[in-house]
């Protein structure tokens, strides 16, 4: 039983670190060439606090998965744990784990790999689209906690669940609104113009 109560921790740490690198990337202030020292500072901060969260995540992540495959109370096979719907342990709760754990390493390496994909605004365009998945990669971690956890329904898993998720939900809003403020800004909408005509 030692490997499960192990495997179910990591998992939790995984989704709370994850959910702090989907804050964190939400709330991260976007490039602006005016931007003070202070401002450049903050944005590192932020920046690094969100990679910090993400690399916890991955070896939380990393940790969950392998404790499972070891483990004997749920009986869950590599091949199970890699390949979508074929768990015979709840297989749609850890179909949305194994799509989770794939969308966060596909997020993961393109984040190491920002520098080399973001040389031009086509480049960067197509960084973005595969970054935000995180989005996807969180949502699908939630649903499978939730569908798949053993502890679900417990008071302290309720509130995890209603922390991350509350979280994520305002810093998304957040987001949002300072996306449509700077798209209403006219010197934005200038600067969008000339780089859609280069």
């Amino acid at each position: 039983m030692t490997l499960w109560y192990l495997a179910r921790a990591a998992g939790v740490v995984a989704l709370v670190a994850f959910t702090a690198s989907t804050v964190l990337g939400a709330l991260s202030p976007g490039r602006n060439r005016s931007l003070k020292s202070a401002d450049i500072d903050r944005r590192y901060l932020v920046q690094m606090a969100h990679r910090s969260a993400a690399i916890t995540g991955l070896v939380a992540l990393a940790a969950h998965v392998v404790l499972l495959v070891m483990d004997s109370y749920v009986n869950v096979s590599i091949g199970g744990a890699l390949i979508p719907y074929t768990a015979g342990y709840r297989p749609l709760a850890l179909a949305l784990g194994t799509i989770a754990v794939y969308l966060f390493t596909l997020v993961a390496v393109s984040g190491a790999a920002r520098g080399r994909l973001a040389t031009s605004v086509r480049a960067a365009r197509a960084w973005r689209s595969i970054h935000v998945m995180a989005y996807l990669g969180w949502v699908a971690a939630m649903a499978h906690g939730v569908l798949a956890g053993t502890d679900t329904g417990a008071r302290w898993t309720t509130a995890v669940y209603l922390a991350c998720g509350g979280a994520v939900a305002v810093a998304v809003a957040v987001r949002l609104r300072s996306r449509a403020r700077s798209a209403a800004d006219p010197l934005t909408r200038a600067r969008t113009l000339e780089r859609s005509r280069s």
